[in-house]
């Protein structure tokens, strides 16, 4: 990689992939951030900051913004519901109270309710 696309390439891995991005300012610094890391994770694995959170799995887009068309589902709630609810079948089969966790009681009714009245 060269620096002419070092800063575009920062901003993919964070806007579009949705990583963890820690600031550096070349490419030297960040190939020795890496070594770092990984040297890190051989003695504690909690100190690697791309380690010490589960990494929650993008879903489709096409499906992402299908279920943010759901009344009361924005982008916001939409990526919840998928880590629950990975397919539309699952979403459209979780009762009230499987929803309230996730969304809250006005929004899981509003769920509930669009998938109850399309059948």
């Amino acid at each position: 990689m060269s620096e002419q696309y070092f800063s575009a390439i920062q901003k993919f891995t964070v806007l579009d992939l949705g990583m963890v991005l820690l600031p550096v300012t070349s490419q030297m610094e960040a190939s020795c951030l890496i070594i770092q890391l990984v040297q890190e994770q051989t003695k504690e694995p909690s100190k690697n900051p791309f380690l010490s959170k589960k990494r929650i799995l993008m879903p489709e887009l096409s499906l992402l913004r299908t279920v943010q068309q759901i009344p009361g589902v924005g982008k916001v709630k939409a990526p919840l519901l998928l880590q629950k609810f990975p397919s539309i079948q699952q979403l459209s089969n979780a009762s009230i109270r499987e929803l309230e966790p996730v969304v809250g009681q006005a929004v899981a009714q509003h769920i509930h309710a669009f998938f109850t009245q399309s059948r």
